[in-house]
């Protein structure tokens, strides 16, 4: 989290934004693997792309399972190191889909 906080119902409204954003960034990480197979070059570089937007767009959705599973631990003792699993994966995919994406702009280029 970006705070550490003992408040439930601030938790609560992180772990939501975290789920809503998780989502929609994995929706966006598959649509980029179709832009990318739009592109007859099938060069190296384009093929760790794909991967890269696949890894990506799978740790959200496994960030979106982990909040949901977060959340009906709010009020137990677990919920710290949930959490902070939790921000590394989001971190990670965010980091994968960012690299990724400018690997695709040098792909176009």
């Amino acid at each position: 989290m970006l705070k550490d906080t003992n408040d439930i119902t601030d938790t609560r409204e992180i772990l939501l934004a975290i789920l809503s954003n998780s989502g929609t960034l994995a929706g966006i990480s598959l649509a980029l693997v179709g832009i990318m197979n739009l592109k007859p070059d099938n060069s190296k570089l384009g093929t760790v792309t794909d991967d890269l937007y696949i890894f990506s767009a799978l740790g959200f959705v496994i960030v979106c399972y982990l909040v949901f599973f977060a959340m009906r631990l709010l009020h137990t003792n677990r919920i710290t190191r949930l959490t902070r699993i939790i921000d590394a994966l989001f971190l990670g995919s965010l980091t994968m889909l960012v690299v990724a994406g400018f690997l695709m702009v040098y792909t176009f280029v």
